[in-house]
């Protein structure tokens, strides 16, 4: 039977840790030391107990550890491999519970808080449904699969004799602190439009050892294609960079992620669309330096149309001013009138289509806007210094990268 297809498909079906254990101490050791909240409290997830009860439990027997914290452990061997499937928790988090948990166990309040980060991080399962799981990956990766029978395991049965002095060593919340600052680091770089720096924050983000599965498979993120997705769109949105343009960015990773089949191409398809997501804004803000906050949306609105004529009474609704002081505004910020703007807008797009595509000059003329050939010309010489047909021909030359494009302010 394939093992490590039979671990991963319980850990994507069920959305838990799973463990395989062979007999090494510190595949136990390293257990203890992520989950038992409370050594004493918790004897079972010990490593010298699940040594123990991986030791002496039966091949045929699905097991269920529930301790008095209500934190579940469920075990099973297949062949000489012991598969422990969380831990995890059966009921939602409640601060009654716990305070009455502590109280029982004459533990300090000290310890609520740490204890509910740590009850929250596990999921929500039941054991029938774990069991139903375990069952149908079995049977579909061997011919036989015997009948397994169930067994549930309670600890914690004797109250505590005399009062204990407890020390809280368990949790330690700079983790936490470390994830929120690497987010907040990434979404500022996006919001500045720094697209050199924002894959080694994202890098960051995934966990210490910065590998790109981290962020997946970390309990802290539940969806995390859709959080980031949020929330580099609200990062992009506070640099005043245009939502449709956003939207449309991220719905195309949205595209992309629904079709992804495994975890390297989700990363591939989120790196993709931050990149592409900080360099708009990047060129957004490069395109919007010192306007206000008014004529930046107008400059948005020519930069989503620009291709057809300029709607000057929408153009005044989303600026909230005349058309005679918008006009006067608009070419005190950029410089240019809204006409010459508009006109550098048709010219960059066509320069990049002289560039990089075998398109005849009239259809790239008739693309954007310009259904005029022979104005279209005379409009793009005056933007570039060089017709169409002499700027696609200097683009052309060995050793260029990309012709002379003239002076496109802002546009």
């Amino acid at each position: 039977m394939d093992f490590a297809l039979l671990k991963k498909l319980l850990h994507h079906l069920l959305t838990v840790c799973v463990t395989v254990y062979e007999g090494e101490p510190a595949i136990l050791a390293a257990f203890e030391d992520r989950y038992c909240f409370q050594k004493e409290l918790q004897p079972m997830f010990t490593a010298k107990s699940l040594s123990y009860l991986a030791e002496s439990m039966n091949n045929s027997t699905f097991y269920e550890i529930i301790d008095k914290f209500d934190i579940c452990l469920f075990f099973f061997r297949a062949d000489e491999k012991v598969f422990l499937i969380g831990p995890y928790v059966r009921s939602e988090y409640s601060d009654q519970n716990t305070q009455r948990i502590l109280i029982q166990n004459r533990m300090p309040a000290s310890f609520a808080q740490s204890f509910k980060t740590y009850y929250t991080a596990l999921p929500l399962l039941g054991s029938y449904q774990i069991q139903r799981t375990v069952i149908a990956c079995l049977a579909s990766l061997r011919p036989v699969c015997p009948e397994y029978t169930y067994r549930r395991l309670l600890g914690f049965q004797e109250e505590p004799k005399e009062a204990k002095s407890y020390r809280q060593e368990s949790i330690d919340y700079s983790d936490i602190y470390q994830r929120y600052n690497a987010e907040n680091r990434l979404l500022g770089l996006i919001e500045k439009g720094r697209v050199e720096d924002v894959m080694q924050a994202f890098d960051e983000m995934l966990d210490k050892s910065s590998q790109l599965t981290g962020l997946f498979m970390s309990t802290a993120y539940q969806s995390p294609s859709s959080i980031l997705r949020a929330l580099a769109r609200k990062a992009a949105e506070k640099s005043g960079l245009s939502v449709v343009i956003i939207d449309q960015i991220t719905q195309k990773a949205v595209q992309h992620l629904s079709a992804a089949s495994s975890i390297r191409k989700q990363t591939q398809y989120n790196y993709e669309m931050l990149i592409e997501l900080t360099a708009a804004v990047r060129s957004h803000l490069s395109n919007t330096s010192g306007y206000s906050p008014e004529i930046v949306k107008v400059v948005e609105y020519l930069s989503l149309n620009y291709t057809q004529n300029a709607d000057m009474e929408e153009m005044c609704r989303i600026s909230g001013y005349s058309a005679s002081y918008l006009s006067k505004l608009f070419k005190r910020e950029t410089g240019k009138t809204i006409t010459q703007y508009t006109a550098d807008l048709r010219c960059r797009q066509a320069a990049e289509m002289l560039r990089e595509t075998g398109l005849s000059v009239q259809e790239i003329s008739s693309y954007v806007g310009y259904l005029d050939n022979n104005y279209f010309v005379k409009v793009f010489k005056k933007a570039t210094g060089k017709t169409p047909s002499e700027y696609r021909a200097s683009a052309a030359e060995p050793g260029r990268t990309e012709a002379g494009i003239g002076d496109f302010r802002k546009a």
